[in-house]
């Protein structure tokens, strides 16, 4: 029986379709770094879309085909407050301690610095923190693409708007319970203090900017699936207005000479009355005598005309040819 050649043909490439189809579906699962994690949701009807699974760090996820993949971050995040190299250098400015008068104190600068994770626990599913956070947060300021990619953009963008004005919030009210004078100086470690006190703020304004507590410290363990709070800690705090910083300098400076001034005068007044208590004793006059008959004695010997001659009382006279 003869075949038909182009029968042949059809049935090898039917063949190679479905290895090549096999292949395209196989590459499509999909698997997190080791510092994100996937939320998969599927398409629904009327542009919907619902939430199917977390794929952990590592992990296999689903096929792609008819999911949008959204990408969140596992690894401590930061925003440092810092002149250079930090995530901005614009720091907080605020009103110190009030004066007497019922006026705001000159105002500081704060630099800070927050460490923290979002919290990945996936565990609940739909109602799980990292799927509350996308549902209230994530999306509406689109910090990832439904194609898999994180935006760092968007993730910045979402912070100013959440994190930056809690911290601004909660900074502003601790400023205001100590003088300019000692937060510039850290006096009696008023920046620890501080930073104990604007905790409460922080994370109260935190949770109302985002809908709920999806941020944790930076001993934040997913294993444990425990979110401990997160920490602001101050890092610098300085006048804002230069000029004040130079006068407070300046008085400063001359506050440390007069007092440097006022030490060496002192102890100048100090000597000259032991001087003149000590002049008045017979005792002290004696050892000064002796002194000096002793410097006459080693005067004399090194000089060979000199004849040294000691009298009954110890005295000395000294005479040269």
């Amino acid at each position: 029986m003869t075949r038909n050649p182009r029968r042949r043909l059809v049935k090898a490439l039917a063949v190679a379709t479905s290895a090549a189809v096999l292949a395209t579906l196989a590459g499509c699962s999909t698997r997190p770094p080791a510092d994100e994690v996937y939320l998969f949701y599927m398409d629904g009807s009327v542009d919907t879309k619902e939430f199917k699974e977390c794929v952990e760090p590592n992990g296999k996820g689903p096929w792609q085909a008819n999911n949008n993949v959204y990408t969140l971050p596992t690894s401590l995040r930061t925003w440092n407050i810092r002149p250079t190299g930090g995530d901005t250098d614009q720091p907080i400015k605020s009103s110190s301690k009030p004066g007497p008068d019922g006026q705001p104190g000159p105002e500081v600068v704060v630099y800070a610095t927050a460490e923290f994770y979002l919290n990945t626990n996936c565990d609940g599913g739909v109602g799980s923190p990292v799927v509350q956070f996308w549902e209230k947060t994530g999306r509406r300021y689109k910090v990832s693409d439904g194609d898999g990619t994180f935006n760092e953009g968007a993730w910045r963008t979402m912070l100013l708007n959440t994190l930056v004005p809690a911290e601004e919030k909660a900074i502003r009210e601790a400023t205001r319970n100590y003088t300019a004078d000692a937060l510039d100086a850290n006096a009696n470690g008023v920046w620890k203090q501080m930073e104990e006190a604007l905790g409460a703020t922080f994370l109260t304004e935190l949770k109302a900017k985002t809908g709920g507590d999806y941020f944790c410290g930076p001993t934040y363990d997913r294993s444990k699936k425990e979110c401990p709070p997160i920490r602001i800690s101050i890092t610098d705090v300085n006048f804002a207005d230069q000029g004040i910083a130079e006068a407070r300098a300046r008085v400063f400076k001359a506050e440390q000479d007069a007092k440097a001034a006022l030490i060496a005068a002192q102890s100048q007044v100090d000597v000259a009355n032991k001087l003149s208590q000590a002049g008045r004793d017979a005792g002290y006059v004696r050892l000064k005598e002796l002194e000096t008959q002793l410097e006459s004695a080693k005067a004399c010997a090194a000089n060979p005309n000199c004849t040294l001659i000691v009298g009954g009382t110890a005295g000395v006279n000294v005479t040269t040819k």
